[in-house]
C-alpha cells in the first residue's frame, strides 16, 4: 500500500477520494475545503459530487445549476453543462440534492459517456471525489477507482469501529489501495495521534495493511460557522485552526502527488465500468 499507483495516460488527474464510515463526520466539508485549499495553490481541481440524489457540495456553497452529475451520467446534458464554477476556479460536478436517490441501482453509463468524463477530467491536475458513507458497493466502485482513498474518522468508538469496517471492504475489493487516515473534530493533536496509531496497529495486524497518516483536523467552531454561511471555511481570513490544518493537507496531496498520472484507465472508466460489469 505504500507506493502510488501511476498512469501512462498523459493528461488524467491524481484522484483522492474521501470518505467515512459513517455519517456526520463531516466528510463532506471536507472535500469541499481541500479541493479549495488545493484550487488556491494553483491546482486545476475538479470536485465530483457522488453523493447520487442526496448531494451536499453544492447546498454547502449555496450554488447550483440547470444540470447535476446524474443528468451527464444519463446522457441528457453534456458533462461540460453539468459543470459549476467554484471558489478559486474549482470546478464542480455537483449531484441532486433530492429526487434520484436509487439513481445508483439502475445506472448503465454508455461507452461514450465514460470517454466523455475521461476527456473532461483531464482538463484538471487534482480530481477529489466526495463518496457517500458506509460500504455500499457503489461507494465501493467509487472509492476504489480512486488514487488515493482518504479515510475521515471522528474520535467517537462508533465512527473508528465504522471506518475500520469501511477499510477492511475496501482492501477486500483493491488490496493495493493506498489509504490515509483523517482525524476530524480532535481535541487536539495528541489525541489525534493516538487514535492514528492505535487504527494503524490494528490494520497492520489483522488486515496486513498501511495507512498513512493524513493528520487532523481540530474542532473548530469556525467550522459551523462556514457552514451555515454557505462560505468554504478555506476562504476565512485569517484561516481558523481548521483551515490551517487543511491547508497542510492540500500541501500534501497537491505537492506530490498532483503531477502523478495512474497507469491504465482513468477515475471514471474505473468507476462506472467495474460498476457495470460487477468486477470485484
Amino acid at each position: 500500500m505504500g507506493q502510488k499507483r501511476k498512469n501512462n495516460i498523459k493528461g488524467l488527474p491524481y484522484s483522492v477520494a474521501i470518505t467515512s464510515g459513517k455519517g456526520g463526520v463531516g466528510k463532506s466539508c471536507i472535500a469541499l475545503n481541500l479541493a479549495v485549499e488545493l484550487a488556491k495553490t494553483g491546482n486545476r481541481v475538479l470536485l465530483v459530487d457522488g453523493d447520487l440524489g442526496l448531494g451536499n457540495v453544492g447546498l454547502l456553497l449555496g450554488i447550483g445549476g440547470e444540470w447535476t452529475i446524474e443528468d451527464a451520467l444519463s446522457g441528457r446534458c453534456p458533462v461540460a453543462e453539468a459543470a459549476i464554477e467554484g471558489p478559486e476556479g474549482l470546478v464542480i460536478l455537483p449531484a441532486a440534492t433530492e429526487g434520484e436517490t436509487g439513481f445508483w441501482q439502475t445506472l448503465a453509463v454508455a461507452p461514450a459517456v465514460v470517454e466523455e468524463l475521461e476527456v473532461f477530467a483531464s482538463g484538471f491536475d487534482v480530481l477529489v471525489s466526495d463518496t457517500v458513507a458506509g460500504i455500499a458497493d457503489k461507494t465501493v466502485d467509487l472509492v476504489i477507482a480512486a488514487d488515493e482513498a482518504l479515510v475521515v474518522v471522528t474520535p467517537e468508538p462508533t465512527a473508528i469501529a465504522d471506518a475500520y469496517a469501511t477499510l477492511k471492504t475496501l482492501l477486500l475489493h483493491r488490496p493495493d489501495l493506498v489509504a490515509g487516515l483523517l482525524v476530524n473534530m480532535a481535541d487536539s493533536a495528541e489525541e489525534a495521534a493516538e487514535l492514528h496509531d492505535k487504527f494503524a496497529e490494528l490494520a497492520s495486524r489483522f488486515l496486513g495493511a498501511e495507512i498513512d497518516n493524513r493528520g487532523y483536523i481540530p474542532l473548530d467552531r469556525y467550522v459551523r460557522e462556514a457552514v451555515k454561511r454557505q462560505v468554504p471555511l478555506a476562504l476565512t481570513v485569517p484561516p481558523s485552526p481548521a483551515a490551517q490544518e487543511l491547508m497542510r493537507l492540500a500541501g500534501d496531496l497537491g505537492g506530490a502527488n498532483a503531477s502523478v498520472r495512474n497507469i491504465g484507465p482513468g477515475f471514471f472508466t474505473r468507476a462506472l465500468t467495474r460498476q457495470a460489469d460487477g468486477v470485484d
